[in-house]
């Protein structure tokens, strides 16, 4: 792991007031805190007011794992780019977008609920489908029946996975099914750029392995690419802040302390 990424210093945001910075967050974990479960988070008002004042004067894009219209209901700020299942949906202003062989999967996708839910069931486990994907949260599994849970969901997946019909997406206590395509929040954030017209400098904050697409990408571009909380795992991002509201406050001071 190395020296792991630097703390995010105050000066390297002042940098772009007055410039076009444009600034992508990841959710949970990132500008919310993780919850037990996915429908505890709260966006909480003094984060949803500094992130609204941010989109009043730069661009601003939530790239989430949540399903598009939960993410966009959760966060509820108008004006702004919103891409939901990890890149795969993306509205926003001059946009509307499904990456097409997700798009295509939705049947089959849907088809493994009911098996996923009959099975692991007894487990305890959040299922959560979101249309192009299924997320399998175990963060309510006891520790001891985690490692059966992933089995039993093995046995499910392993045929569909073994014949290229979906791709497996691990996360923070959760596993993903989601459709066999080579796309993720990297490619959503250069779809979003182009949309943008001219941009400065591109900032991604987020706190999980499918944020690691984000930071590579915005890394190619010279850009900022910010983990939030405190790395227990390799991480491409060349900075990090400890916690969602150590973020929120970093980004308060860029917007209303003097120059």
């Amino acid at each position: 792991m190395g020296t792991g990424p630097s703390r995010l210093k105050s000066e390297i945001l002042a940098r772009e007031r007055g410039k076009y910075p444009v600034f992508f967050f990841d959710f949970d974990g990132t500008l919310a805190r993780i919850e037990e479960t996915p429908g505890k988070v709260k966006f909480r008002p003094v984060a949803r007011s500094i992130v609204e004042e941010l989109a009043r004067n730069y661009t601003v894009g939530i790239i989430s794992g949540r399903a598009l219209p939960e993410i966009k209901k959760l966060v509820g700020i108008r004006g702004i780019f919103y891409s939901g299942n990890h890149g795969v949906e993306i509205e926003g202003p001059g946009i509307r977008f499904v990456e097409k062989k997700s798009a295509g999967s939705v049947k089959f996708i849907d088809s493994l609920d009911a098996r996923i839910r009959k099975r692991l069931k007894r487990y305890g486990a959040i299922i959560q489908p979101k249309k192009y994907s299924i997320a399998v949260h175990y963060r309510t599994v006891e520790p001891r029946l985690v490692r059966g849970l992933l089995d039993d969901l093995e046995a499910i997946t392993g045929p569909a996975l073994k014949a290229g019909k979906i791709k497996l997406q691990p996360g923070k206590k959760v596993v993903e099914i989601k459709a066999p395509v080579e796309w993720d929040k990297g490619k959503a954030v250069e779809k979003i750029l182009r949309k943008t017209g001219r941009h400065g400098r591109v900032f991604f904050f987020g706190d999980d392995m499918t944020d690691e697409y984000g930071f590579q990408k915005v890394n190619e571009m010279k850009g900022v690419s910010v983990f939030i909380g405190s790395p227990e795992r390799q991480t491409t991002a060349g900075y990090s802040l400890d916690s969602p509201a150590a973020l929120i406050g970093e980004l308060a001071r860029f917007l209303f302390e003097a120059e």
